[in-house]
Formats: C-alpha cells, sequence, structure tokens
C-alpha cells in the first residue's frame, strides 16, 4: 500500500510520468500548440529581421542579399505574408492552448475525483475537507497552468533560438553568432536556474500552507454557531492572520528568486546586443546581415521569457502535481478482493471471531481499539452494542461495514444454513448491497429531500420516498415544510439535528438491506420520537438483522442480544431483561439514571 508519506516524498520523476500519463488525451493538440508558437516566433523574427536589413540597406551601396527582397513592392508584399502567418499561427496557438487548458482540467479532476471513491471512507477519517478542496481546486489549477501555458513558451525559447543561429550565423560570421549564443545561453540555462531548490522548497511549503488555509475557513465556516456561540471569533481571525502571515512568508522566497532572475535576464540582454554589434564590426561583417541578425536576437529574447516562466511556475505546479499525485495513487485501505465470493442468499447473520483491531495510523504504535472479540449476530435479530464511548462499538460497526479490515481474527457474513463468508472475501459493491450503516451524523447534499433519498434508491418514486419518510417519522414535519421538493440547504443546516437523522433512516428504509448498522442514530431525538422511530423501521424491515450502537438504555428491551463492551473488550453479553439484574449493564443504566 501507499501511504501519505510514501506519496509525499515520491520524486519528481515518478510524479512528471504520471502526469504524463494522466494527461496523454491532451499531448498531441499540446504539441500542435508548441509548433505554432514556433511558427508565431519565427515570423515575428524574420518581421524584424526583414525590416532592419531593408532599413539598413539603404545605408549602403551595392546589391543586396538574396534573401531580402528586391523591390518595394516585393518588400510589402513578404512583410504583408508575414504578418498573416503570425497572426493565425497565434490564433492557432492559443486555441489550442486553451483546449489543453480545459481538457486538462477534466482529466485531473476526473482521474482525482475517481481515486477518492474508494478512499471515501479513509479520507473522511484521515484528511480535511478544505485540504481535499484545495488539492482538486488550485492545485489542479497549477498543473493546468504549466501544461497549457508554460510548457509551449519554455520549448519555444530553446528552440527558437538554434534555429536563428543556425540560419543567420553563417551571415553574420562567428564572432557575432557566438556573442548571440553566449547571451542567449545564459538566458535559456543559466538564468532560470537561480534559485530553483530554494523556489521548490518555498512552493512546497506554500502549498501546504494554502490547504491549512482551506480547512481553517471551511471549520469556521462550517462551525460558526459554535465560534460565535463560545466567543471565538476573535481567536479564529487571529489563526487566520497566523497563517496568512506564515503563507506571505513561504512564498517570499520565490518572489525573491523570480526578481533576481528577471534582473538577471534584462542584464543579459541589455550586454549581449551591444557585444553582437561590437563583436560583428571587429570581424567584417556586413552591416545588411548583422542588422538584421542584431534584430532577431533582440526578438528572441522576448522568446527566452517563457523559460523563465517555466522556471517561476515549475515550483508551483510541481509541488501542486505532488498534492493530487498524493491522492491519485494511493491505495485505499479496504479493495476489492482478486476472487469476489458472493453474499450468501437469503437472510444474513454476522460472526465476529477473535478480533483484534487498531486504529490505522502511520505511526509503528497503532492505538488499540478491539481485543478478542467474538460474537454471533442470528439472521433476523437485533443486537444492541452498549458501551460508554470510546469503547469499541464503532468499531465493530465500521468492521462489520468494512470501511477497515480487522487487525486479526475473521468478521463474516452467515447465510440460512450458517455458511460463514468473510466480509474481505465479499466485492464491496455487493457488500454495501447487503448492508447499510446509519451513521449518528447523516451526511447530506444541498438540494431537495427527494435527492437526497434517492441517493440510496435512484429508482424509487415518490410514493416508496413517503413511506420511507413515514417509517422514520419524517413525513408530517416534510408534508408541513412543503413536501418532497423541500431544499435541505449546505450540509442539510436547513434541518433539524433529528431531522438529519431520521432522513438517514429514511434512506436505510429505502435501501432496503439484509443487515443495518445503525450508530447512534436516535441521539438527537426525543424519547418518544426515538421509540417510535426505531417501531417504524422494525416495521418497514422485519427480516432485516440489526446490529446497533447506543450507550443509552432506551430501546434495549427491542434488542434480542445486549452486548456490553468497555475498553474494546466484551464485558457482558446476553438477554437484555437477564444482563438487567446486575454486572456492566445494570451498572451503566444505574449511572445513566443518576446523571438524569
Amino acid at each position: 500500500m501507499t501511504t501519505t508519506a510514501q506519496s509525499r516524498t515520491a520524486p519528481l520523476v515518478e510524479v512528471g510520468r504520471w502526469l504524463i500519463r494522466a494527461t496523454a488525451p491532451v499531448l498531441w493538440p499540446l504539441a500542435g500548440s508548441v509548433l505554432f508558437r514556433q511558427v508565431y516566433f519565427a515570423a515575428a523574427a524574420a518581421l524584424l529581421g526583414v525590416g532592419a536589413g531593408a532599413i539598413a540597406s539603404l545605408a549602403v551601396d551595392g546589391p543586396t542579399p538574396a534573401w531580402l527582397p528586391g523591390t518595394v513592392w516585393t518588400l510589402i508584399g513578404v512583410l504583408a505574408g508575414l504578418t498573416l502567418v503570425k497572426a493565425v499561427a497565434g490564433y492557432l496557438e492559443h486555441f489550442l492552448g486553451h483546449w489543453v487548458a480545459f481538457k486538462a482540467l477534466e482529466l485531473l479532476r476526473v482521474r482525482l475525483y475517481r481515486a477518492l471513491v474508494p478512499l471515501a471512507h479513509q479520507a473522511a477519517r484521515n484528511a480535511s475537507s478544505g485540504d481535499l478542496l484545495t488539492r482538486a481546486t488550485k492545485d489542479v489549477d497549477r498543473i493546468e497552468v504549466f501544461f497549457a501555458h508554460t510548457l509551449a513558451p519554455a520549448v519555444t525559447a530553446v528552440t527558437m533560438p538554434a534555429l536563428v543561429l543556425a540560419v543567420m550565423g553563417p551571415q553574420v560570421g562567428g564572432p557575432a553568432a557566438l556573442a548571440a549564443g553566449v547571451g542567449l545561453g545564459l538566458s535559456v540555462v543559466v538564468v532560470p536556474a537561480l534559485g530553483v531548490r530554494a523556489s521548490q522548497r518555498g512552493a512546497d511549503a506554500a502549498n501546504a500552507r494554502r490547504g491549512e488555509i482551506a480547512q481553517h475557513i471551511t471549520d469556521s465556516v462550517q462551525g460558526m454557531s459554535e465560534v460565535t456561540g463560545y466567543g471565538h471569533v476573535d481567536r479564529r481571525l487571529e489563526e487566520t492572520a497566523a497563517l496568512d502571515e506564515a503563507l506571505q512568508s513561504d512564498g517570499a522566497v520565490r518572489g525573491r528568486w523570480a526578481v533576481a532572475r528577471e534582473g538577471a535576464a534584462q542584464a543579459v540582454s541589455l550586454a549581449t546586443l551591444p557585444a553582437v554589434v561590437a563583436a560583428g564590426a571587429a570581424s567584417g561583417a556586413d552591416l545588411v546581415p548583422l542588422a538584421a541578425f542584431t534584430a532577431m536576437v533582440w526578438a528572441l529574447f522576448d522568446a527566452t521569457a517563457g523559460v523563465r516562466g517555466f522556471a517561476g511556475t515549475l515550483d508551483a505546479s510541481m509541488a501542486a502535481a505532488r498534492r493530487v499525485h498524493q491522492i491519485a495513487v494511493r491505495a485505499p485501505d479496504v479493495a476489492d478482493p482478486p476472487t469476489p465470493v458472493p453474499v450468501p442468499a437469503g437472510s444474513l447473520g454476522v460472526r465476529v471471531e477473535d478480533v483484534d483491531y487498531a486504529y490505522p495510523s502511520e505511526a509503528e504504535a497503532r492505538p488499540t481499539a478491539l481485543a478478542g472479540i467474538t460474537l454471533e449476530v442470528p439472521a433476523g435479530s437485533h443486537t444492541a452494542l452498549m458501551g460508554a464511548s470510546g469503547s469499541g462499538k464503532s468499531s465493530i460497526l465500521r468492521l462489520l461495514a468494512r470501511h477497515d479490515d480487522a487487525t486479526a481474527g475473521t468478521v463474516a457474513l452467515t447465510g440460512a444454513e450458517g455458511a460463514a463468508v468473510p466480509v474481505s472475501a465479499v466485492a464491496l459493491e455487493d457488500l454495501r448491497t447487503a448492508t447499510h450503516y446509519v451513521t449518528q451524523q447523516t451526511t447530506l447534499f444541498r438540494g431537495s429531500i427527494a435527492e437526497n433519498l434517492r441517493l440510496s434508491a435512484p429508482r424509487a418514486d415518490d410514493d416508496r420516498l413517503w413511506e420511507a419518510l413515514e417509517a422514520a417519522q419524517l413525513a408530517e414535519a416534510v408534508r408541513k415544510r412543503g413536501g418532497l421538493d423541500t431544499q435541505v440547504g449546505e450540509q442539510g443546516r436547513r434541518l433539524s439535528g433529528g431531522q438529519r437523522q431520521r432522513l438517514g433512516v429514511a434512506r436505510a428504509v429505502l435501501a432496503r438491506p439484509r443487515v443495518l448498522l445503525l450508530d447512534e442514530y436516535t441521539s438527537h431525538l426525543d424519547p418518544e420520537t426515538a421509540a417510535a422511530v426505531r417501531a417504524g423501521l422494525r416495521a418497514a424491515l422485519p427480516e432485516a438483522t440489526i446490529v446497533e450502537a447506543t450507550h443509552t438504555s432506551a430501546g434495549l428491551d427491542a434488542a434480542d442480544q445486549v452486548v456490553v463492551l468497555d475498553a474494546g473488550r466484551i464485558v457482558a453479553c446476553g438477554r437484555p431483561e437477564d444482563l438487567k439484574r446486575g454486572g456492566p449493564l445494570a451498572r451503566l443504566i444505574a449511572r445513566e439514571t443518576d446523571r438524569a
């Protein structure tokens, strides 16, 4: 498995190869953009060269060079033709460049989102939404800018000086060509290399800092009620300002080196042009070709700016590519088996045998959540996992849903004939169809109640939606709010906590799972409503096997079996009426009564 740490240190060569594979469909259009840019600068250099040569020929007696038009009308025609070629080439370069830009955005974002789908559960646990958003937007944008608007100028900055020197060098002689070659070489090779490593380190730090800022702002906005309610507005603003100052500091290194490169480039160009003229004059070069060559070299310094732009954006683009690469190549903690086994037919039970589980961590010592768990849940029964927060209830549900795999032991589904199939041997899609996990915090998207319900049953008609809402004791509230088209708002914020939970229960009813996993699913409901939801859920899914995690005694009487957990171990298991007479469950209920 590729860990985050390993991805973070991926060599630039590896990241570059991945980037080329990811953007393979745009490479031919990109090559076309490079070609037309070279035609554009060739026409631009020729325009200046022919114009300068024509002006210089007025001061020279005798025949003009063969490459210079002999009449005024021919000169006008050549200049007009070169202007037209330059305009068409410029248009085609920009057209292809923008096409590459939009297509590259599509390819990179689709690849990133596809990589995130199997990582959804571990991303939700380990990554921050603000940082992921920055990778999917700002970082991909930086990669696109490099591909579409930086690579072509950089290639042209190398090829065009070589072409002009090869064509015009024999016309002006070795000394002038050498002077131009040295100046252009410094501008193409030496100047862009100034501060590259320091700029790369600054870009890595700045991109990581942007992720921190995005997450900080996301947390502040999503937790606005808590921030304002507890009087932490000034504190959050101060923290944001501190992060912004740190970002400015990270970017200052790149800024200083960019200024240094630009200054050095101007100095080189200002020194090169007089050197070309002096070298040509000293070696006896003809005035007309020397004037044309000097004008073309002047134009070439504009072309070499592409390399400086390349150096200025390469560090930021590769830093962004590294961050996208971390997600795109990361192997999921949970993956489909090589040869999936079908889920047993009919009603399903659950079997957990001698299971240990440690929380995923990059540290060598992983914190233990479960130890020696053995549990049998018969098909169609209701088992309640009871215990204080942190006792391991939710960890068992995560293993049953295969959001993680056990460190040791077996987690299996059992069929009607008692055959056990490990959940790790079942295709994830089949497992997700057979089971449904209702968490304490229901994830809702901006949209209508109907749209959020149909996430678990896309083809469900309105009648089925209302039946599910009735089972979840939410139908009356939805009717009062305007029906199935009622908008829930960002993350369901237009609904109360209890309504969001009941919407999650309605989704479970629509999914019609054979194994239903419930994690504190009535924690935001009053006792009367919670009891009605439990009854409605069981009536809607009479044959489903239910495994419920709870830290309260409410509803335990409806369970066939209660499992009491403490510090990741089972300390009691049996019928609720038996366990209430004494022991761990009786003590938990007594503490609950005292707190009430």
